[in-house]
């Protein structure tokens, strides 16, 4: 799989990790959904990590 990343790629990334995050708190209430997009946004977070020591 061939995946174009450009210079904002990983501001992008890191904005969807805060989206999902901001999702986990609002859905604090229910354990399913607030654990799975807390995992879905702290992998969000790694990848834009990622993203950003590779294209810099």
């Amino acid at each position: 799989m061939i995946v174009n990343a450009d210079r904002g790629a990983p501001w992008q990334v890191f904005a969807l990790a805060c989206a999902l995050l901001f999702l986990a708190f609002l859905f604090r209430r229910l354990p399913w959904a607030r654990w799975a997009l807390t995992g879905a946004g702290v992998l969000a977070l790694i990848v834009a990590g990622v993203l950003w020591a590779a294209l810099s």
